[in-house]
Protein backbone atom coordinates (compact mmCIF):
# COMPACT_ATOMS: atom_id res chain seq x y z
CA UNK A 1 0.00 0.00 0.00
CA UNK A 2 0.91 3.59 -0.29
CA UNK A 3 1.60 6.52 2.40
CA UNK A 4 -1.49 8.01 1.09
CA UNK A 5 -3.71 5.30 1.96
CA UNK A 6 -2.44 4.74 5.58
CA UNK A 7 -4.40 5.63 8.50
CA UNK A 8 -3.59 8.18 11.65
CA UNK A 9 -1.60 6.82 14.25
CA UNK A 10 -0.60 3.19 12.12
CA UNK A 11 2.85 2.69 11.75
CA UNK A 12 4.38 1.01 8.35
CA UNK A 13 8.16 0.31 7.21
CA UNK A 14 9.44 2.03 4.02
CA UNK A 15 9.54 -0.44 1.23
CA UNK A 16 10.13 1.79 -1.83
CA UNK A 17 9.75 4.80 -4.09
CA UNK A 18 7.45 4.57 -7.32
CA UNK A 19 8.51 7.80 -8.51
CA UNK A 20 11.42 10.16 -10.05
CA UNK A 21 14.75 9.68 -8.93
CA UNK A 22 14.97 13.21 -7.60
CA UNK A 23 12.44 12.68 -5.42
CA UNK A 24 13.40 9.40 -4.08
CA UNK A 25 16.91 10.97 -4.01
CA UNK A 26 15.33 14.15 -1.97
CA UNK A 27 13.54 11.99 0.51
CA UNK A 28 16.87 9.87 1.11
CA UNK A 29 18.44 13.27 1.89
CA UNK A 30 15.98 13.86 4.45
CA UNK A 31 16.08 10.56 6.13
CA UNK A 32 13.20 8.71 4.61
CA UNK A 33 14.71 5.90 2.82
CA UNK A 34 13.75 2.30 2.17
CA UNK A 35 13.48 0.31 5.68
CA UNK A 36 12.76 3.37 7.77
CA UNK A 37 9.60 2.69 10.34
CA UNK A 38 7.57 5.90 10.12
CA UNK A 39 3.51 6.71 11.80
CA UNK A 40 1.13 8.98 10.53
CA UNK A 41 0.55 11.42 12.56
CA UNK A 42 -2.07 13.71 10.86
CA UNK A 43 -3.23 14.67 7.50
CA UNK A 44 -3.74 18.31 6.18
CA UNK A 45 -7.27 19.53 5.69
CA UNK A 46 -9.04 19.91 2.07
CA UNK A 47 -6.26 17.21 0.77
CA UNK A 48 -3.40 19.15 2.00
CA UNK A 49 0.14 17.36 3.24
CA UNK A 50 1.05 14.78 5.77
CA UNK A 51 2.83 15.03 8.88
CA UNK A 52 4.71 11.73 9.24
CA UNK A 53 7.06 10.87 12.34
CA UNK A 54 11.02 8.68 12.02
CA UNK A 55 9.89 6.27 14.53
CA UNK A 56 14.02 5.90 15.18
CA UNK A 57 14.75 9.86 16.26
CA UNK A 58 11.61 11.40 16.10
CA UNK A 59 11.77 14.11 13.14
CA UNK A 60 9.13 15.09 11.71
CA UNK A 61 8.63 15.41 8.32
CA UNK A 62 5.68 16.85 5.80
CA UNK A 63 5.02 15.13 2.68
CA UNK A 64 3.11 15.94 -0.25
CA UNK A 65 0.31 13.44 -1.23
CA UNK A 66 1.59 13.26 -4.63
CA UNK A 67 4.90 12.05 -3.34
CA UNK A 68 2.86 10.25 -0.59
CA UNK A 69 1.12 8.41 -3.31
CA UNK A 70 4.52 7.10 -4.32
CA UNK A 71 6.12 5.46 -1.46
CA UNK A 72 5.33 2.16 -0.77
CA UNK A 73 4.85 1.17 2.50
CA UNK A 74 4.01 -2.47 4.52
CA UNK A 75 1.83 -1.50 8.06
CA UNK A 76 3.33 -2.84 10.86
CA UNK A 77 1.01 -5.12 12.91
CA UNK A 78 0.94 -4.29 16.67
CA UNK A 79 2.31 -6.84 18.73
Amino acid sequence: MTLLKMKIGNTAVVKKFNSAKHIASRMSDLGFHAGKRIRLLRTGLFHGPLLVEDMECGAKIIISREIASCIEVEREEIK
